[in-house]
Parts: structure tokens; C-alpha cells; sequence
């Protein structure tokens, strides 16, 4: 007898079987009496060994991160903190800076350390050995950022709001159109924003091969400038991320050029720090701290449950434009 067909002659969700013999206090008084009289009379015996194991939580949930000098992620971890406290958790958060080691690395650390579920980010879901790891192991796991169809993820489609921002540029007269992009390598995120951008230039009939790979953040301006100093320079940047578009900007200064009179610039994150330049940044946002509390409210729910955390539970969230004064229509073709 299993708990599937237990669920199935009782009437109720496999969710609140399990709840019935690892959280009765969880579940109304009628029904825990129906499903404890109906395994009675079935034979049902849960397994005794993994409830053991699942009532001795150690109500600490991992995260993984590529780095907290991002905004972006330091909001995000505020909103696990929030989400987790609210519901009787505590948070251990590791670092990755963005090294597939040091992915693996965390990830079997917090194994060891006993930890009920992780939030983390990952370089790429389809090929991460971290992953590959947590399966193995059976803990429950919910990806933020990250979109990939074999995980449970809560992210934002970033494809879509890179192809709207394609559009708007479009729309202001753009023709001439770069794409400067984080490190492919180390980011599907920047991955899914670079085939955006492939896909919004085409819908627009505009040539859509000229784009920028900055590896190092620190390199940014330096070769961002270079470019810029071509003649003729494009008269938009579209920026995989703020910090890289906050750094355009800087590049733009240096190359003689006014923004957004001379050449629009245009990130994607929403940082509060970008409300505070001069220009202000125009950029898509994400809500970065509902991604990371969305993330803990899936994990928790499935450590209720008892039951692993699929790919079917993932949340796409909504994201938005912040107009700011870095974009502007085309002055000059």
C-alpha cells in the first residue's frame, strides 16, 4: 500500500496524507481522524525511518549566491531572510563569484551541514554538477534567476523584456543598436538576455550582430569607451545588467559623448542605485526581493508537504520598465 493509493480511496491530496502522519497539527480534526481510520483498515504504515528524518529538521535553510556586490542579489537575499523568519527559518548564505567550483563547493558544504532545502543560483542548470548533487541526495531545491524546464525556478523572462526594450529603442528611431553583455559563459541569465536581443533585433528588421562580451566588470569602461570611440558609434546600448550599463554611462562621459542626447544606454536589474545617477538609469526591473521570498515560500510548502519541489511549481514573476533619463528618441541616424 502506498501513499498514492491511500490518498486516492480517502479523497484527499497525496500533500495531506503526508501532512496526517508528519504535521497532523496542520491538518482539521475530521480529516485526519477519515485518513488515519482508512490506513487503519488498508494497512497502511508510513515509512518510519524517513518521517524520522523529516521531524528532525534543522529548520536552517541554505542559499547559494553568485556574489552579494550585486544589488541584485543583496535584495534578493533580504527577501529569503524576510520569507524565512516569517515562516520559522533560519538562513546559512554562501558565495559562489560565479566559479562552478565554488558552486559545488557550497552546495556540499550545506549538505553536510544538515540544512532542510536550498535557494541558490546557478552559472547553468543544464549542465551544473551542484544540481546534480542535490538530486543525488533527494533535499528539496528551488532555483531564483534561473529558468530551466527540469528545475523549479522563480525568475522573470528575461528573454521578453529584453525583446519590449528592443522594441521601445525601435520605436524612439534607434537603428544602430549594441548589445554589451555580462560574461556568457558564467550566466544564463545573460545567456537568455543575449537570444532576446538576437530575437527583438530581427522582429525589428535590424541587424542584430553587433554585441560587446565583458568578461570582468572592472573592465568595463575601458573597453566599452573603445568601442564608443568608433566611427560612427551606435546610438543605443541595451546592458545585460545595471552595474554594466552604470559603467556605459561612465564610458560615454569619457568618450565625449552626452547621454541620452548622443547615444541612449539602457540596463536590466532595477537597482536602487540607478535612481540616484545623473542620468537617471533607464533600465528593466525585476523584483528582486519577491524572487527570493517567492523561492523560500515554494521550499517551505514542500517541506510541509513532505514531497519533492518539481518543475511545474515554477513561478515566472512580472517585470517592468523604469523610464529614467538615459534613453531618448535617436538624434542623428
Amino acid at each position: 500500500m502506498s501513499i498514492r493509493e491511500l490518498a486516492a480511496q480517502t479523497g484527499v491530496s497525496i500533500s495531506t496524507v503526508s501532512r496526517v502522519f508528519n504535521l497532523p497539527d496542520k491538518v482539521n480534526t475530521d480529516t485526519r481522524a477519515h485518513v488515519l481510520q482508512m490506513a487503519q483498515a488498508m494497512g497502511y504504515l508510513p515509512n518510519a525511518s524517513a518521517r524520522s528524518l523529516r521531524m528532525q529538521r534543522s529548520k536552517v535553510l541554505g542559499v547559494v549566491l553568485p556574489t552579494l556586490l550585486n544589488p541584485v542579489f543583496a535584495e534578493c537575499l533580504n527577501g529569503i531572510a524576510q520569507a524565512a523568519s516569517d515562516a520559522g527559518y533560519a538562513i546559512l548564505p554562501m558565495t559562489t563569484d560565479y566559479r562552478l567550483a565554488q558552486e559545488a563547493q557550497a552546495v556540499q558544504q550545506l549538505l553536510a551541514g544538515n540544512v532542510d532545502g536550498l535557494v541558490l543560483v546557478v552559472s547553468n542548470p543544464a549542465t551544473s554538477s551542484a544540481l546534480q548533487r542535490l538530486r543525488a541526495a533527494r533535499l528539496p531545491y528551488v532555483l531564483v534567476y534561473n529558468w530551466h524546464a527540469d528545475h523549479p525556478c522563480v525568475s522573470v523572462d528575461s528573454e521578453l523584456a529584453v525583446r519590449n526594450v528592443v522594441a521601445r529603442l525601435a520605436a524612439l528611431g534607434h537603428r544602430s543598436i549594441t548589445l554589451i553583455s555580462g560574461k556568457l559563459a558564467a550566466s544564463d541569465r545573460a545567456q537568455q538576455r543575449q537570444r532576446g536581443f538576437f530575437s527583438g533585433m530581427a522582429a525589428q528588421g535590424l541587424d542584430g550582430s553587433h554585441w560587446l562580451e565583458v568578461p570582468f566588470v572592472e573592465t568595463a569602461v575601458k573597453e566599452i569607451c573603445a568601442l564608443l570611440q568608433r566611427n560612427p558609434h551606435p546610438t543605443a546600448l541595451v546592458c545585460s545588467n545595471d552595474l554594466i550599463a552604470i559603467r556605459s554611462i561612465r564610458a560615454a562621459q569619457l568618450a565625449g559623448l552626452r547621454v541620452p542626447q548622443d547615444i541612449s544606454i539602457i540596463g536590466f536589474d532595477g537597482i536602487a542605485l540607478g535612481e540616484d545617477l545623473t542620468p537617471m538609469l533607464s533600465t528593466i526591473t525585476q523584483p528582486n526581493a519577491d524572487i527570493g521570498r517567492c523561492g523560500v515560500k515554494l521550499l517551505v510548502q514542500a517541506l510541509a508537504d513532505g514531497l519533492p519541489l518539481v518543475p511545474s511549481a515554477s513561478l515566472l514573476l512580472a517585470h517592468g520598465f523604469r523610464t529614467g533619463e538615459s534613453c531618448a528618441s535617436v538624434t542623428h541616424p
